[in-house]
């Protein structure tokens, strides 16, 4: 019966320490503020939209002069990010930076992208769908087959399980002529057949290096892409924009953001506030005129401008996070247990420990906890002393309550 009684309290503790700091962090923490930021093209600097507590209600503004502005002159000073609307009412500019602005050059050259931790660490299932990139077909049509990369590449029917041999010895030869080191370590591509185009994927062997893999009319197509010296591909995201101006984002180990562009598949680096693929989340949004980049971590938003073709840096401005005060619970909580994160690939308990000083407060609740036994005319126990000293409020509450 102790072992049993022992568990139910080793197990309380466990839940607890889950419980009690979520409430803790529900109450206390303050939601930093979702402030939408755009560089205008006709202000030449960042506006906003933010909720205006003293007003009660969304200003527009200048980020740099704060000067305000109603919903149709907002429109106006980010044609860009509101083309649609201008276009509609006719009030677009027929040029602006000396660019011609017509709505084929608006829509071929904006697009949204994002990245997450959760993107790079979730698992992947290793079976990849290779479309016809040649197809003559207004639609891309599925392939009816699945591939994936072991020790070489290996195309399978998803109904029967087979595999078929001939495709994958096809294909295995051009892996074998251009040089890739299997296992591979991980693969890039968009499985969706709501896409315009298809370009395959792209895929990095055990020696760190990328190769461009699509297949054209049943054919495979397998290239290298040059890389610079010391850039180690950590992560990929393909992407298909309307211009055709690029293929890939690709985030390498020393934490830098590049495209794969599709002129000879030159590496061009593309400038960020400080980031990390592992922690924070990237924002692009693009349009003919400049790049708009946001990085959102703990500390707040960073948004930089950079000019959409030479990709240099234009202007920056940022977003400081909600001021969370001083965190007392690493004074009496001695750790936390999380379930959940977008740092690991699957769902397991993730410790964090509090400060050093809350070994007082355990000290001081298993005293508590001695007072109370002696009350109860209990037996006084070394065991959960012991838990208690380690474990604090958490293991003093389960016990009080299981140890009768």
């Amino acid at each position: 019966m102790k072992n049993i009684k022992y568990l139910i309290i080793v197990l309380g503790t466990m839940i607890l320490g889950w419980l009690l700091p979520k409430s803790y962090h529900l109450v206390t923490d303050k939601a930093s503020p979702n402030i939408f930021t755009y560089y205008s093209s006709i202000d030449k600097a960042f506006c906003a939209i933010e909720f205006d507590d003293v007003k009660g209600h969304l200003i527009r503004k200048n980020v740099k002069t704060n000067k305000e502005y109603s919903e149709a002159e907002f429109d106006s000073i980010l044609p860009m990010f509101y083309s649609m609307q201008l276009f509609s009412d006719g009030r677009m500019p027929k040029s602006i930076n000396g660019k011609d602005i017509n709505p084929r050059v608006v829509n071929s050259k904006k697009f949204f992208f994002r990245v997450k931790p959760a993107d790079k660490n979730k698992p992947h299932i290793p079976l990849y769908t290779l479309f016809e990139s040649m197809s003559g077909r207004v639609r891309i049509e599925m392939p009816g087959d699945v591939f994936r990369l072991t020790d070489r590449i290996e195309f399978i029917n998803p109904e029967t399980n087979e595999i078929n041999e001939e495709k994958s010895e096809l294909f295995n030869k051009q892996f074998v002529k251009k040089g890739f080191q299997f296992p591979a370590k991980m693969a890039a591509g968009n499985p969706s057949t709501r896409k315009a185009y298809e370009e395959g994927y792209f895929i990095v062997d055990n020696k760190d290096e990328i190769f461009h893999l699509k297949m054209v009319n049943a054919k495979p197509f397998l290239k290298k892409v040059p890389l610079p010296d010391g850039v180690v591909p950590s992560y990929l995201q393909t992407m298909e924009p309307d211009d055709r101006s690029f293929y890939a984002f690709v985030f390498d180990a020393n934490k830098k953001l590049h495209i794969i562009t599709t002129d000879a598949y030159s590496l061009q680096e593309i400038p960020t506030p400080k980031y990390d693929v592992d922690k924070d989340q990237l924002l692009i949004m693009a349009n003919p005129l400049y790049w708009n980049l946001s990085v959102v971590s703990g500390k707040g938003k960073d948004v930089w401008a950079i000019d959409a073709d030479t990709k240099e840096f234009v202007d920056k401005t940022s977003i400081v996070g909600a001021e969370q005060g001083v965190n007392y619970s690493k004074y009496f909580l001695p750790f936390s247990v999380g379930f959940t994160s977008g740092n690991t690939r699957y769902i397991k308990p993730i410790l964090h420990f509090g400060s050093y000083l809350v070994l007082v407060s355990n000290l001081i609740l298993a005293l508590a906890f001695v007072i109370i036994i002696r009350y109860r005319k209990q037996k006084i126990q070394i065991l959960p002393l012991v838990w208690i000293s380690i474990t604090g409020i958490y293991g003093f509450i389960a016990s009080i309550i299981f140890n009768r």
